[in-house]
């Protein structure tokens, strides 16, 4: 047994420092170190192209290894030794193998050193190094340790079973969320198929009526050309007739004078109708049917796009980028407009025009929000009052408590009679900056979106390419505000502007917010932070921010 220990020794000088093991055709290196030469082999090269010594990190060359027979025949000699030492314990006792031993005196551990924290034997307890301190039997020294052992294992099975618990309740939520998802994947296919079925059942029906429609008109053009040949071909018969009857010589004229003129008397003109009245009747029906079809499908098109691809977000103005021109509400959801303009006295704020920025900003995301606009003789329910139409141009009444059901007045050209003419809108940017600050002759405002970056000092144009997407209201319509402006013809006049922008999509869409009808979308592609944008030089009008 006490060779044991030189024997260890021995076996820590022949091994590998690499892979551990005895050393296996052992070779030396530049540095005197020694490897096993496969060990060596494998060490790869430095950045500069050399290996280096995985002890010293010295480099050396590959080619210049030299082999250690000696050291190869000492590692041999002591394989030999390990052998017969396993031999040894190999006949030895059952109970002996087993039990540890004490390295010093070879006699089993049954003390535990409480000072130093060994383990020690009965001679080691006698010795002088041990003598004073406490020791203790080694299983009555384990059992504190045993028992916080205990305890704590207890504790892990306890958060292990919660553990396992969470997570059958949540493969539970997961299994019954995709299952509702699943659900609703069908319930989406079916819906979607009802609509189309629906959608191509009335296509068919619009293109049935169509179909008759163009057959009777075919029907009555073949009578009206039957009617008119037959008319023209009489009256040829009896041009033909006359002029034959002209050319004769006058006395074979006179013979036959009684009858002449009898025979061919002159009937009233046949001035048939083309088209029946009940087929004009029936077109123009048609004609109401399609502009229905037109304004129900932009209107669908707009909620469902707010309704199930964007989330609704309120929003407010920054003060600190409103121009002087604008008066904020303490809320700052609401704008109005001043002749009187302030001084600015930020760098953020708009100076020259009329802006204002929101003060939350998006990267990305879709997100919606309204901006009702308030105009002094525009009631809620639609209507003007009676002195805003003896001013303006007799505006008729509108009804907005059924989008569905609205006059001729209610579209462009007829119901916005009131409004101010396109030409007056080419003055917009103009300003009556005398002191008594009189209303302008022409107003308007923009709603939309704009680069938090955008210019703010000096007269600004404020198009798409600057970094604002908006549209333009007035009195005299809507326009799309891009180079040059598209001129837009909703079936109603939008009082609440719907904004809906999709930042990874690169679109901003305007509907009505009252009717869902779809105004306009610009399409464009964002790199930077985008904020509500408002624009207001137009007296007597107010902006609001909803929600």
């Amino acid at each position: 047994m006490a060779a044991s220990v030189p024997l260890r020794s021995l076996e820590e000088e022949v091994t590998c420092s690499i892979c551990l093991d005895y050393l296996r055709d052992p070779v030396s290196i530049d540095c005197g170190h020694i490897f096993c030469r496969g060990c060596a082999a494998d060490v790869h090269p430095a950045a500069g192209g050399r290996p280096i010594c995985p002890l010293c990190k010295m480099p050396f060359k590959k080619e210049k290894v030299r082999p250690v027979w000696q050291l190869a025949s000492l590692v041999e000699n002591i394989e030999r030794l390990r052998v017969d030492k396993d031999q040894q314990l190999g006949e030895a006792a059952p109970e002996q193998q087993d039990a540890k031993l004490c390295a010093r005196h070879r006699e089993k551990l049954h003390y535990f050193c409480e000072d130093d924290g060994q383990l020690l034997c009965v001679l080691c307890r006698e010795s002088r190094e041990h003598r004073r301190h406490t020791a203790v039997l080694v299983d009555k020294a384990a059992q504190p340790h045993r028992e916080k052992i205990l305890n704590h294992l207890s504790t892990l099975r306890r958060d292990r079973d919660k553990i396992q618990g969470f997570q059958a309740k949540g493969d539970s939520d997961i299994v019954a969320t995709l299952k509702k998802l699943q659900e609703q994947r069908q319930d989406i296919v079916v819906a979607f198929e009802q609509g189309h079925q629906f959608l191509r059942e009335r296509e068919q029906h619009l293109l049935e009526q169509l179909a008759k429609l163009e057959q009777e008109l075919v029907e009555g053009q073949g009578k009206f050309q039957a009617r008119a040949a037959s008319e023209l071909s009489h009256l040829a018969t009896a041009i033909s007739e006359l002029e034959d009857k002209a050319q004769q010589p006058a006395a074979e004229l006179l013979q036959d004078t009684r009858d002449f003129l009898s025979r061919y008397p002159r009937k009233k003109v046949w001035i048939g109708k083309p088209i029946a009245p009940v087929i004009k009747k029936r077109t123009s029906e048609f004609s109401d049917k399609l502009l229905s079809l037109q304004q129900g499908l932009r209107e669908f098109q707009g909620k469902l796009l707010r309704d199930l691809e964007y989330t609704t977000v309120s929003v407010t103005l920054d003060p600190q980028s409103a121009s002087g021109h604008l008066l904020l509400s303490e809320d700052r959801k609401c704008v109005s407009y001043r002749s009187l303009r302030c001084r600015a006295h930020l760098p953020q704020q708009f100076d020259c025009e009329p802006g204002v920025l929101g003060s939350k900003g998006f990267t990305w995301g879709r997100v919606y929000w309204e901006v009702e606009v308030q105009r002094e003789g525009w009631s809620w329910d639609g209507e003007e009052d009676s002195e805003e139409e003896g001013e303006e141009g007799g505006e008729e009444e509108e009804d907005d408590d059924d989008d569905d059901d609205y006059d001729e007045e209610d579209c462009y050209g007829d119901g916005y009679d009131g409004w101010e003419t396109e030409e007056d809108e080419d003055s917009q940017g103009e300003e009556d900056e005398g002191e008594g600050g009189g209303e302008e002759a022409v107003g308007s405002c923009l709603v939309g979106v704009a680069r938090d970056s955008v210019e703010r000092k000096g007269a600004l144009p404020l198009w798409p390419e600057d970094g604002v997407w908006a549209l333009r209201l007035s009195r005299a319509g809507v326009w799309a505000h891009t180079r040059p402006e598209v001129q837009l013809l909703p079936a109603k006049r939008p009082r609440r502007v719907g904004v809906a922008l999709d930042y990874e999509g690169g679109t901003v869409t305007f509907t009505n917010a009252e009717s869902q009808e779809l105004l306009y979308t610009f399409s464009a592609t964002f790199t930077q932070r985008l904020v509500p944008f408002l624009w207001l030089r137009w007296p007597g009008t107010r902006l609001l921010l909803r929600p």
